[in-house]
């Protein structure tokens, strides 16, 4: 499976993959989690956005450090900060105090930041050209293989320890690997003249308003994309719990939603294969799913599509990579990606607080609509502009 891949990203897949087993725990019950501290859509997804927001400040920082520090520097330094965001959900469950799910939500999206950037600038930098997105899928199989087995141990496990005690899991498994990620070596980012960190923030907007036309259209791609992952991720369970359903009931909605990264080999061959081609029929897709989940109310419909849901994505999100790739210049791939991530993440922060207020005003029809009329802009778009994004 690793075979052809170097040392270093195999460090990096290795502890990733710790990692995420320990947060495959209890992550999956957070949606249902936030809910119950929150007592109303609204509410929850602004407790869901405060992991974005933070994480949308943190992405210039780790943009900076991507390309002027190693890899295994940032990757160590965020974490450090995962062990306190797992007794940060344990305080919040053992004291019913929001501030500490707040505050754990916050250091999260810091500590994501610095973890992802670190994590793909590393790839990028040591995988091959043309490969980018079969690497990407290879190792998305390996690190959701063990999120979802613990996923499923964690289904068993909440009929007697409460959600507080899985998600403090994070904190041992996070502390196992950064010793591994201490013992991994690689290349150092390219000379580049030293600036300020402050101005790194103005580097990165500027950077932004600098983007060739690719670069711009993956931009509002990404926004997009936030806005509707995050609709479906945190609000189809969390809506199913609200409707009578069960708390094992809720996070299997979530199960459905990782499956597609085990498949993320093949998924990773279909985007180098297709590249940009991938997009326009995805995203009409996209808006059948979001149709279907306004007017289905059988529970395995509901898994279905929200299984379906999820291999568009993976294959949206392994196809981005190749993009990137492509029209990028090698140097800023961590500015690069960085960039896009954290346009992504505010697309994730407006899509909970907008689903949440239209359902708390409206009903769930008029938020669903809503999604479906920006997917359907979306689509418009990319017909017109699919040229931009050919390297």
């Amino acid at each position: 499976m690793m075979q052809g891949i170097p040392k270093g990203v195999k460090q990096i897949t290795l502890a990733t993959a710790i990692r995420w087993f320990g947060w495959g725990l209890g992550e999956a019950f957070i949606p249902v989690f936030l809910l119950i501290f929150a007592g109303n859509f609204l509410g929850m997804g602004l407790l869901a956005s405060a992991y974005n927001i933070f994480f949308f400040l943190s992405i210039p920082l780790a943009s900076f450090l991507a390309d002027h520090v190693r890899a295994r520097r940032m990757i160590m330094a965020a974490l450090i900060i995962y062990v306190f965001i797992g007794i940060g959900y344990f305080l919040a469950g053992l004291t019913s105090a929001i501030i500490f799910i707040v505050l754990a939500r916050a250091f999260n999206g810091v500590a994501y930041s610095l973890d992802q950037t670190g994590r793909e600038t590393y790839i990028l930098r040591h995988t091959p050209n043309a490969r980018e997105s079969r690497v990407f899928g290879r190792i998305d199989f390996i690190t959701n293989f063990w999120w979802i087995l613990a996923v499923v141990i964690g289904v068993f496990l909440v009929k007697y320890v409460p959600i507080h005690w899985l998600l403090l899991a994070v904190t041992p498994t996070s502390i196992i690997s950064f010793f591994v990620v201490s013992r991994m070596k690689g290349k150092s980012p390219s000379k580049k003249k030293r600036i300020p960190i402050l101005h790194a923030y103005k580097k990165f907007f500027s950077e932004i308003r600098k983007f060739k036309k690719g670069l711009r259209l993956l931009a509002i791609m990404y926004f997009t994309f936030g806005i509707i992952s995050s609709v479906i991720y945190f609000f189809t369970p969390a809506i199913a719990f609200s409707k009578g359903g069960t708390i094992e009931g809720s996070v299997i909605i979530v199960l459905a939603w990782a499956l597609p990264t085990m498949f993320g080999v093949y998924f990773g061959k279909i985007a180098d294969r297709k590249k940009e081609s991938v997009y326009f029929a995805g995203i009409l897709l996209l808006a059948i799913v979001i149709f279907s989940l306004m007017y289905f109310s059988n529970y395995y419909a509901i898994l279905a599509t929200v299984f379906f849901a999820s291999c568009i994505f993976e294959l949206f999100y392994l196809a981005n990579k190749g993009v990137i790739a492509r029209i990028s210049e090698r140097t800023h791939l961590g500015e690069v990606d960085g960039s896009l991530n954290s346009i992504g993440s505010l697309g994730a922060v407006a899509g909970p607080i907008l689903f949440g207020l239209l359902i708390d005003i409206f009903n769930t029809m008029v938020a669903y609509s809503v999604i479906i009329a920006i997917i359907l802009s979306l689509s418009v778009l990319i017909y017109f502009k699919r040229e931009y994004l050919r390297g």
